[in-house]
């Protein structure tokens, strides 16, 4: 199969990620407008990095230690206490506006903060991690070389998309008055509670009764 045919699949499969919605999309956006490019940028390379984790941990095998009932559940009530802190933050904080310098100037600190928000927002997200389990299988039917052009299409097409939304959400902040912004991080807030909710809920339920409700 030749590389270009094997690029444009990755490029598929990267579109339909940046396109599911959950934890880390509404993140970008609402960071994005209140904070502005380079803060949802940096945003979006922590989403970029705990994918590229999540292929690692499923690319060398070792998703197995994550697969036990313990370890979901931990993984769920560890990532839903976060999103249930980040939401009532979220949702609580009034935005008021400030020269542009000083939302554009991110120190170190803050770099950080919207990268490990992002890392962990994405990686808290079950469907994220279902998701990376059917290209890492159709990778496998390659050879070494061609998975990396496979895994790679995908890895960079989510960050290309992710940046292309905070670019986006960027210009709308222009049309957005201090009111509407602390509106729209409630809302983000808000759907962030439900998220961290349903995921400690989940986390306590049997497997079989999930099944029953979907």
């Amino acid at each position: 199969m030749n590389s270009f045919h094997i690029a444009t699949q990755g490029i598929l499969f990267g579109l339909t990620l940046s396109l599911m919605v959950g934890p880390a999309f509404f993140s970008i956006i609402q960071t994005s407008i209140s904070k502005g490019f380079k803060a949802g940028s940096h945003l979006a390379l922590g989403v970029s990095l705990s994918d590229i984790s999540m292929v690692f941990i499923a690319w060398f095998g070792i998703s197995s230690l994550f697969a036990s009932d313990k370890a979901q559940k931990l993984i769920g009530i560890i990532g839903g206490i976060i999103l249930l802190a980040f939401g009532i933050y979220t949702s609580t904080r009034k935005h008021i506006s400030q020269p542009k310098r000083n939302i554009e100037s991110i120190g170190g600190k803050l770099k950080f903060k919207y990268i490990a928000k992002g890392f962990i927002f994405n990686i808290a997200n079950p469907g994220i991690w279902m998701f990376w389990l059917i290209p890492i299988g159709l990778a496998s039917n390659y050879n070494k070389s061609e998975q990396i052009i496979f895994l790679a299409s995908i890895l960079i097409t989510v960050f290309a998309m992710d940046l292309v939304k905070c670019a986006i959400s960027n210009e709308l902040k222009r049309f957005m008055t201090d009111n509407v912004i602390t509106i729209m991080n409630r809302i983000v807030g808000i759907i962030l509670v439900i998220f961290g909710i349903y995921l400690i809920s989940s986390s306590f339920l049997p497997l079989n009764l999930l099944n029953n409700i979907h």
